[in-house]
């Protein structure tokens, strides 16, 4: 059996979202937030970015090396989102490492907090 892998999920990814399914059932591990703050911005989905603005609010998932590979091979890695281990506060207030697809090059417009509701 591998190693699970925390990723912070902010979009679509999101219980709800309709790429909710490219996590393969992996067990969710509740609310999580950014610690270090962010921007979000929108299009169709949500760009995650390295502008200190708000703490972005999401979920935290334990992935397996495939489920790894296949939300990957879904947001681009590494040419379009980069994945990165950033420090995320879980829903008990403890403070983890895990890996989150960000952007460098976002479209559409800045939201104005740091949640991204898919409508």
């Amino acid at each position: 059996m591998s190693t699970a892998a925390l990723v912070f999920v902010y979009g679509t990814l999101k219980r709800g979202g309709w790429n909710h399914r490219w996590l393969n059932g992996a067990p969710c591990l509740g609310a999580a937030s950014t610690v270090e703050c962010f921007s979000l911005y929108a299009h169709h989905y949500p760009f995650l970015v390295r502008e200190p603005r708000y703490p972005v609010r999401g979920e935290l998932y334990a992935v397996d090396a495939v489920t790894l590979d296949n939300l990957d091979r879904l947001e681009g890695h590494p040419d379009d989102y980069q994945r990165q281990r950033i420090p995320v506060r879980d829903a008990e207030g403890g403070m983890v490492e895990a890996w989150a697809y960000l952007h460098s090059h976002p479209e559409g417009e800045l939201l104005p907090d740091g949640e991204f509701i898919e409508r």
